[in-house]
């Protein structure tokens, strides 16, 4: 199943934090692969897809930045399926009377 990982930096960071971050980061191997790798230009956070089996193996890409970043997780699908599925439920509510 695919991923989207969101993180936002939780608050600012002196020069030697963001050293610290940036020395951890080059040293760190995710322990499932991440795709579409990308930064916000306001340097505030970013983003990345994930294709993960269970919820461990994104807590263990989650875990590491924790104290320096906030994280939301969301399910994608291909579009094409989420219009199947919304399509079911239209039919679902118009079956009910």
């Amino acid at each position: 199943m695919k991923f989207l990982i969101e993180w936002e930096m939780s608050e600012s960071r002196s020069d030697a934090e963001q050293a610290r971050i940036l020395a951890l980061f080059a040293k760190w191997e995710p322990p499932i692969e991440l795709s579409n790798w990308s930064g916000f230009v306001d340097g505030s956070g970013g983003f990345a897809i994930a294709e993960a089996v269970d919820a461990d193996a994104l807590a263990r890409v989650t875990n590491p930045w924790t104290p320096w970043f906030r994280f939301s997780i969301r399910a994608v699908q291909p579009i094409e399926q989420t219009a199947v599925c919304m399509q079911e439920a239209v039919d679902f509510r118009r079956s009910i009377t």
